[in-house]
């Protein structure tokens, strides 16, 4: 591969400014300064640094932010701040995604990927992967509303919700375990047991949990053993898009 291509990629920069980083003395390729753009070098084997940092092997990449409060899922600018102001400097890339979405009044884990096969497989409805959450309520729940939520709700506009869990922690806290992701679903299923919810926070989707380490509003990389906990690497064949 060509210098410049793999620290573009690895960096998500335009090929032209790091062809002047490149020009300008500030990659090292095993070592040494380089400064020859078509010089080629073998992803996972030459060691490249920029201005003294190890620059990954180009590859997808994958995120776990913890979303604060008061952030839009969006990539788009204009609406008040995204979650990809949470992203630092090295970890931004062009193609960069959240994987699904929460609400501007929502915290917890937010995946961010450049990998479309994977945001596909975490959101396509056939897939039914698991999202729980941590729900702060107003107010008791009815006494059937355990029943309610594995049965499946129907709301007041005719919206069927499919069967859910949850589990009561205290008269006005409660772990939701949801399959899909209709709009503000949480929130209308609990309205619709009578209370409303005041605080949400997602903390786990299929079997990864968000790091209790991680203060809110910064994201690192998944670890591997993280991205094995996702369990939707391979595409399923039958899924049609």
């Amino acid at each position: 591969m060509r210098l410049d291509r793999y620290v573009s990629q690895a960096s998500g920069t335009p090929r032209t400014q790091t062809t002047r980083w490149i020009a300008g003395g500030l990659v090292q390729v095993g070592g040494r300064v380089v400064k020859d753009g078509g010089a080629q070098v073998v992803p996972g084997r030459d060691r490249v640094r920029l201005r003294g940092a190890d620059l990954d092997p180009p590859g997808h990449l994958v995120l776990m932010l913890h979303k604060p409060l008061g952030v839009v899922t969006s990539t788009e600018t204009g609406n008040g701040p995204t979650v990809m102001d949470c992203i630092a400097a090295d970890l931004r890339r062009r193609d960069l995604a959240p994987i699904g979405r929460l609400d501007k009044d929502t915290t917890g884990l937010l995946l961010l990927t450049t990998d479309g096969g994977l945001n596909h497989a975490l959101t396509h409805p056939r897939r039914h992967v698991e999202k729980a959450y941590l729900a702060t309520l107003d107010g008791q729940l009815c006494a059937d509303a355990q029943a309610r939520f594995a049965a499946g709700i129907a709301l007041a506009d005719g919206t069927l919700c499919q069967p859910a869990g949850l589990e009561l922690l205290t008269d006005r806290t409660a772990r939701i375990v949801l399959r899909e992701g209709k709009f503000h679903q949480v929130k209308r299923m609990v309205a619709a047991c009578g209370a409303a919810v005041v605080a949400l926070h997602r903390e786990r989707i299929a079997n990864l949990w968000l790091d209790p380490a991680l203060p809110p509003g910064l994201a690192r990389k998944l670890t591997a053993d993280e991205l094995v906990a996702l369990g939707v690497l391979l595409p399923d064949p039958n899924e049609v898009a």
